[in-house]
């Protein structure tokens, strides 16, 4: 491993994305106004959905995937007396015939307990899920419309927060993975009214929220922020200023005592509020050593 110090930019840029405009094309937007090489997305929005895009900048692509499957919160509208082919305003809607009575709130809440927890879900027929080796999306565009197979996601919180028919306000906390689409579609389904998603904030990825985001025109070099804000809550190992050399290099340190031990989920060393690595315990925990340098 080398020793020598960063000299390209390592970090996160939170963007808010305008609706209308894809997540590639907000990426395109801040790419064309930095000069600091091609930039990464975690996790793509809609062109109907507003809200956090998290872009990664150099060294950052490291951590990617742990940003992409953080958790994330979401403020939907879901319209129900209707469905799309999208599941969402997007597609053609077709009004459900004949028209259903209006629902309560108590109805629609009653229904919301099976999409809390870890749930099976089928993902949109227009998604970018990947099945036997072809997007979804992609193939139903060419009229091969496939299947979707159900998977496993995690609901964390799922709270009405303002209904006026045929219109419903939802809070969704929910783990990588989940489409806040489905879940419309469902509880359309589920209440025997269709229903699908008309509106879509994401609010939260991990620790980054809409405070700290910035419209795609109006980013600067100033905002790229450390990977520090994306990895609070994983778990860190702090290393003294001294030791930072061996970190980079490669070589094996002293694990402290009862420090948790655990390679299931990821460590990182920290070095003077910087992260400079993600580490793996070796010798039955006692010593570690650098798995990925960030630096």
């Amino acid at each position: 491993m080398t020793t020598e110090t960063q000299t390209e930019p390592r970090g996160l840029i939170v963007v808010h994305k305008p609706q209308g405009i894809t997540s590639r094309r907000a990426l395109d937007i801040v790419e064309s106004r930095l000069d600091v090489g091609a930039l990464g997305h975690c996790g793509s929005l809609d062109p109907l959905a507003t809200g956090v895009l998290v872009l990664v900048v150099g060294k950052a692509r490291k951590i990617q995937d742990l940003v992409v499957k953080s958790e994330k919160v979401y403020d939907m509208t879901v319209m129900l007396g209707g469905t799309s082919e999208t599941d969402d305003a997007e597609g053609e809607i077709v009004m459900t015939d004949p028209a259903p009575e209006p629902v309560t709130r108590e109805a629609i809440e009653a229904q919301l307990p099976q999409f809390r927890g870890e749930i099976s879900q089928i993902p949109p027929i227009y998604s970018a899920v990947k099945q036997d080796g072809k997007r979804l999306h992609k193939e139903a565009r060419k009229g091969n419309v496939v299947e979707p197979r159900p998977r496993s996601v995690v609901v964390h919180d799922l709270q009405v927060t303002r209904f006026e028919w045929p219109e419903v306000d939802i809070h969704l906390r929910c783990g990588s993975g989940t489409y806040a689409r489905s879940i419309a579609r469902d509880l359309g389904a589920a209440l025997g009214t269709g229903g699908y998603m008309s509106r879509l904030v994401r609010e939260r990825v991990g620790e980054l929220d809409l405070s700290q985001a910035t419209a795609p025109d109006e980013v600067e070099f100033e905002h790229i922020v450390g990977i520090e804000s994306a990895l609070t809550a994983f778990r860190r190992l702090n290393v003294p200023l001294d030791q930072r050399h061996l970190l980079v290099r490669g070589q094996t340190l002293r694990t402290p005592p009862g420090f948790p031990t655990d390679d299931e989920q990821p460590c990182f060393a920290w070095v003077s509020g910087e992260v400079v690595s993600a580490i793996t315990f070796i010798n039955g925990g006692t010593h570690f050593r650098t798995k990925r340098l960030l630096v």
